[in-house]
Formats: C-alpha cells, structure tokens, sequence
C-alpha cells in the first residue's frame, strides 16, 4: 500500500476524515484502510487526468439491504457534481455505475465488500468510491474523444469543494435513510438515470431496479451491483476517455 498523507486541506464534516494517497485506485486503498480505520475513512487522490476518492462504510444492516449504500453514493456523487458545475447542463446517471455531464461520460462508482459476506450477514465493511475524469490535458487532440468530458472542460469548482460535498450529501442521504425509509434515497438515484422510462414506472426491490413498462410491455428486473461495470466506463487505469 502506498504511503499515506494525513494531512487534511479540505473542509470535512464529521465523522470523515480524510487519507490522501498516491496510488489511483483508491477502491483497493479503502479496503486496506477499512479493517483498521473504520466508518468515516475518505481516500483522496489527485494527479493528473484523475480525481478518485473513496469512503468507507460500517453498516448495520444485514448486506441484502446494506448494499443499497451504493445507490446513495452514487446520489450524494451526482448531486455533489450539480451543486458545482454550470446549471445549464444535466448531470445524469446510466444504470447502475457511470456517471455523464452533458451525455458525455465522466466517471462512475465502484463499490466492495468484506469479504465472505453472505446476504443475511452484516458487512464488517464496505467501500463505495468515485473516479472523475479531472482534466484531458496530456491529450494532444480531445475532440477525437467525443464520448467523455473532463472537470476542468466543463469549468466544474475545485476538485476540494467537490470532495466536501459529497460527504455532507453522504451525510444527509444516511439521515433520511433512517429517518424516511431508503426510498427517500432511492428515488433520488433513479430520477438521474437514463434512458427516462416514459409514462412507466421504475423502482428498487431489494438488490434489483425493477422497470414497468407501458402498454403490455412487461417487467423486467435487473440486478443492480451485478450490472456494475457493464456500461464499459472505467479500464484497468480508471475512467476510459
């Protein structure tokens, strides 16, 4: 594991606290932190081309229903990014795990487990983590990537005011977990998903996004965290571009 800066720039509400590292995948450094750091945990890194962190989870649910932290990362992300960039562009999400700015790719969500956690078992933890794809500076021709988009293009605020963000959305999202049901969270995740489903209706059963069709089309289920990654978005280096 890579040697950690604890140094903490950015303006985090409590329980974070922040772990600034140089490896880029900071899924992996959030599962080798989340055994001895615990609930609260942010992996941050920076470089160029990339900006990822990661947070870790302590659930106390069984993982059936844990596991929808997920969704609510993924909120707390797309929401963090509405709340910096330029309004006149949607920040949208395609199911389950990529995140677009102006139908051009961006990043998206990871997420892991301990390991051995069956369905009925409460995870000793969990990581949810955001990759972003931060600039496309060492590109020399960016219009030959149509399909993604950077922080820096599109003039979205500092990568720090993102990161705080995010975890006062996580923060608020857990509240109304458990206060109002995960449907409060829920339903914030599926209204950013794209394609819309017109005049139907889609929501979350269990681990599953469920979608009604309309006229006879039928349901169809579809199983959420083993969905992940099928758009695509990410190769063995982070967000593709």
């Amino acid at each position: 594991m890579e040697t950690l800066d604890r140094t903490a720039p950015i303006l985090l509400p409590p329980p974070f606290t922040l772990h600034k590292s140089h490896a880029r995948d900071v899924l992996a450094t959030g599962t080798e932190l989340a055994p001895t750091e615990g609930a609260g945990a942010l992996v941050l890194h920076q470089s160029a081309g990339l900006l990822a962190f990661a947070v870790v989870l302590e659930p106390e649910q069984p993982l059936k229903e844990a596991q929808m932290a997920f969704a609510l990362g993924m909120s707390a992300l797309a929401d963090a990014l509405a709340a910096h960039c330029p309004p006149e562009r949607a920040v949208r999400l395609v199911w389950p795990d990529e995140l677009r700015y102006d139908k051009a790719r961006l990043g998206g969500g990871r997420f892991a487990v301990a390991p051995g956690t069956g369905p009925d078992d409460m995870p000793d933890w969990m990581v949810f983590a955001a990759e972003l794809i931060a600039d496309r500076d060492h590109l020399e021709e960016p219009g030959r990537f149509p399909e993604s988009t950077s922080l820096k293009e599109e003039a979205f605020d500092a990568a720090e005011d993102i990161v705080a963000t995010f975890a006062s959305y996580m923060m608020l999202y857990f509240d109304r977990w458990k206060h109002d049901g995960i449907e409060a969270v829920t339903n914030r995740y599926l209204m950013r998903i794209d394609p819309p489903l017109l005049r139907g209706v889609r929501r979350i059963e269990g681990d599953r996004l469920v979608e009604i069709t309309p006229s006879g089309g039928g349901k169809r289920s579809r199983p959420m965290l083993e969905e992940m990654g099928a758009t695509g978005w990410r190769g063995a280096e982070g967000p593709k571009l």
